[in-house]
């Protein structure tokens, strides 16, 4: 009987971990980190991350704002409570005396930026001077500018909603309030503005206020079980509001909230340490979502979940510590930047090949393939490995019947294809490959073929 071929040249499916791996698509991955493709025919290993700053400032980082005033691009950090800005080359101590551990937040008004962190008095920088907000409720924990109105929730009444006079930041009238279902034994946890509206989040509910002042806003209740867990948990993209809820990850699109994680990566979700959930952080970057979140004992951000809203497919990164993100332009390009949630470096994601001059991680698993007849055992020769020229380096592996991951034996090569040898006794009915790839630089793989022959007669 001559050889038979067996392909996988669509890698695109993403983690699904609800199922037994033997029922899912032949292009889903079983188990997988560092490595994602968002188009059919293409498995790259992730981009890397580099330093901003390189000399290190004290604690992780607090908060990140990118604050564009007249002709100036100023970046804002708060680490081990200073706030400082870049200034190209280093960051520069801008306030002192802050709180060591509170998360900042910011917003931009009609002339300032300003800062809150739920526990020392609001404050203001216009590029120039540092001051304190005058008026703002002393203990604001959020800060977002809607309507013309600086809108933020004092720790000292969390259920309750209060924003400034519109346009004047710095007066605060005692009527503009709002109860967000007070008495109920929850916080408002997030704000966020989502199309002409402003998303209130608490930890177990999602209310929607509408209108542009006192005399017609108007709120509604729109989920009464599902909320976000944090302040830095939810992102916007497009006419999509993103967010971390203590039963998984979600979608509003302003009408109801998803579960987007509980269909595909139930399993990876109960990794999750949930006591550490309220750090979880949320950025919205070419195309994709990433969520950053605490895994297994960790209290800190030590993960990050990608999701692919072409498909709804998601992907795992390792290596990346976030405790924040922010998006921000410097004149040449943009940048995504996350504050590092245990040291005090701010660091650039998806630049470069390699974390910080050391390789990255990477590894796919696929799903356990029923090769030729199931009811069958095969014989399995040789495999071929497509790889992109010059962003090769891949090592295949594979396991038998369940059993453990074997590393096969490179034999002939060239640029754009590479042969691997299976050993004698590789015989089986179930094939499951591993990709894997722990050395610097980039890669890509375009497609796997297996060739085997199966035993006739012989079950």
């Amino acid at each position: 009987m001559p050889w038979q071929e067996f392909e996988i040249k669509d890698f695109s499916e993403g983690l699904i971990d609800k199922v037994d791996d033997d029922l899912l698509p032949d292009n889903a991955a079983v188990n997988c980190q560092n490595f994602i493709s968002t188009k059919i025919g293409s498995l790259k290993k992730r981009a890397g991350q580099k330093r901003l700053n390189n000399t290190e400032l004290g604690g992780f980082i607090q908060g990140l704002y990118a604050y564009y005033y007249s002709n100036q691009r100023r970046l804002v950090a708060v680490a081990n409570g200073t706030a400082y800005y870049w200034d190209g080359s280093d960051f520069v101590e801008l306030k002192t005396g802050l709180h060591a551990s509170a998360m900042a937040q910011f917003a931009t008004t009609a002339n300032y930026m300003v800062c809150f962190n739920g526990i020392n008095p609001p404050w203001k920088w216009d590029g120039i001077e540092v001051s304190e907000l005058a008026n703002a409720p002393s203990k604001g924990r959020f800060a977002l500018f809607h309507k013309g109105k600086l809108f933020t929730v004092d720790a000292d009444t969390p259920s309750i909603m209060r924003w400034s006079n519109s346009f004047q930041p710095e007066t605060w009238e005692e009527v503009n309030y709002w109860e967000v279902k007070a008495g109920d034994g929850d916080e408002i946890t997030c704000l966020r503005k989502h199309l002409d509206t402003l998303v209130i989040f608490k930890k177990h509910s999602l209310h929607v206020l509408s209108g542009t002042n006192l005399d017609d806003f108007r709120m509604e209740e729109l989920d009464e079980k599902t909320g976000c867990v944090g302040p830095n948990a939810a992102a916007i993209d497009a006419a999509k509001l993103y967010f971390v809820s203590e039963n998984g990850l979600y979608v509003w699109n302003g009408m109801q909230a998803k579960n987007l994680s509980q269909e595909r990566i139930p399993h990876l979700w109960e990794r999750i340490n949930k006591p550490y959930l309220h750090k979880a952080a949320v950025a919205t970057w070419n195309g994709l979502i990433w969520f950053a979140l605490p895994e297994g004992s960790s209290t800190y951000n030590n993960l990050v979940i990608v999701y692919d809203p072409n498909g709804g497919r998601f992907w795992v990164f390792r290596g990346i510590n976030a405790s924040c993100f922010e998006i921000f332009n410097d004149g040449v390009r943009r940048k995504l930047l996350a504050g590092d949630s245990v040291t005090g470096f701010v660091n650039e994601q998806d630049t470069g090949t390699d974390d910080f001059g050391e390789p990255i991680e990477a590894y796919w698993e696929g799903k356990s393939l029923a090769v030729g007849i199931a009811d069958r055992k095969n014989l399995f020769s040789w495999a071929v490995l497509q790889d992109m020229p010059g962003a090769n380096g891949v090592e295949l592996s594979a396991s038998l019947d369940y059993g453990e991951f074997n590393s096969l034996s490179p034999g002939d090569e060239d640029s754009l294809v590479r042969r691997f040898e299976f050993y004698t006794d590789y015989e089986g009915r179930y094939l499951k490959p591993r990709l894997s790839h722990n050395l610097l630089g980039g890669c890509e793989v375009r497609g796997l073929k297996v060739y085997f022959k199966p035993f006739v007669g012989v079950l």
